[in-house]
Formats: C-alpha cells, sequence, structure tokens
C-alpha cells in the first residue's frame, strides 16, 4: 500500500481527486474504532470476574458504557487532530478546505489500526489465561488498592511496557503520515506541515502514554 511506503506521492495522487471522508473512516477508522471498543469490554468484564455478582453487574453495565465512549471517542480525536492541524496550518499560510485536511487526518491513523492488531490480541490471550483472584465486599472496603492490584495482574509490567513501546513506534510512524498529509492538504512546504503535525501528534502521543502508565 502506497500510504506505509510513499506517503508524499500518496497524498500528492489523493489531492488530485474529489474528497472523499468515507474512504479513511470506513477502511481505518471504524475497524481501529472497533478495536479498541472491543477490548474495552474484553478487560472490564474479565475484571468484573473478581467481584460478588453484586457488584459485577454494575462492571458489565459500565463495559457497555466504555465501549461505546471508547468507538465514540477515537472519532472524537480525529476530528480535534484535524482541527489543531488545519489551524496551526494557517500560520503557515495553508490554503485549503477542512474537509480535505479532516480526510487527509484520517489516513494518518492506519499506524495505530496497524499497532492495535498486534497488541489487542497479544493483551486478549495474556488476559484470557490470567487467574483473577477473588475478593469481597469487605476486603474492598478495607483495602480500596486492591482494585489496582488486581488490574496490575491483568496487564503485567512486561506486557505494559512492551505495549508502550509499539505505541511510542506507532506515534512517530503516524507524525510522518500526518506531516506529509498536511503538507498536501494545506499546500504548505514540508517543514512547515511538521510543525503543524507534531503538536497535535505529540498531545496525542502522551494522552496515549499516560493511559498506559496509569495502570503501573
Amino acid at each position: 500500500m502506497r500510504l506505509i511506503t510513499n506517503p508524499d506521492t500518496f497524498f500528492e495522487e489523493l489531492k488530485q481527486k474529489d474528497t472523499r471522508i468515507r474512504i479513511p473512516m470506513l477502511s481505518i477508522i471504524v475497524p481501529l474504532a472497533v478495536f479498541v471498543s472491543m477490548y474495552q469490554y474484553f478487560l472490564t468484564t474479565k475484571f468484573s470476574q473478581a467481584f460478588p455478582a453484586e457488584i459485577a453487574k454494575f462492571f458489565t453495565v459500565g463495559a457497555y458504557i466504555g465501549m461505546a465512549g471508547s468507538f465514540i471517542g477515537i472519532f472524537a480525536v480525529w476530528l480535534i487532530l484535524a482541527v489543531i492541524m488545519h489551524g496551526l496550518s494557517a500560520f503557515f499560510g495553508g490554503e485549503g478546505s477542512f474537509r480535505r485536511t479532516f480526510e487527509f487526518a484520517g489516513y494518518g491513523f492506519l499506524p495505530s489500526l496497524i499497532g492495535s492488531a498486534i497488541t489487542v490480541p497479544m493483551s486478549v490471550y495474556y488476559i484470557s489465561n490470567v487467574e483473577i483472584p477473588r475478593i469481597s465486599i469487605s476486603q474492598l472496603q478495607q483495602n480500596p488498592d486492591v482494585m489496582k492490584a488486581i488490574m496490575l495482574s491483568l496487564l503485567p509490567k512486561d506486557l505494559v511496557y512492551s505495549n508502550l513501546i509499539i505505541n511510542l513506534a506507532i506515534t512517530a510512524w503516524s507524525l510522518t503520515v500526518w506531516s506529509f498529509a498536511v503538507k498536501h492538504a494545506r499546500e504548505v512546504e514540508l517543514k512547515k506541515a511538521f510543525i503543524s503535525a507534531l503538536i497535535p501528534t505529540v498531545l496525542f502521543g502522551i494522552y496515549q502514554i499516560w493511559s498506559i502508565l496509569n495502570l503501573l
């Protein structure tokens, strides 16, 4: 796929065509949202097995809410990143419609989709084989930190760190794609496009790293 091997040429050719937001949405964003939301659901339902039935049912409800939130959240991130890139590139004399920026920004999530295709099955495989310790309501009342201990038993540090390394590589790859996306969507020099893509990518990367390290 030319987007992977030569993103500069990919966007150069794509900008000659009509804007078609549904293509990156259906081929990249939706599959990524499915990966993320299903993993959120699996993790929450597995975590609920540690608690008595009267508490576990609330986790089941939370799993559905979390799954929906994760699914919608990917689209929100796509929109926010596109807005920031479009706005920053305007300071460098960028020209072009926001629809084009939004379309091209969607393709920058391909590295995240590939990364999720690696990390999610790997994490699900490990978690599905973990024995969940049972805790009572009294234990939970006496030591609220027991919930974090259970979470760490689901996601050991080795798995968390490996996912962190993969996410750092994915973030750097996404920055490359988004730089060329802004270059051609906004008709600016690559250096200026890189700066326009750098800030939102760093913010996105920091959020991902924080989410992972928060599990430790």
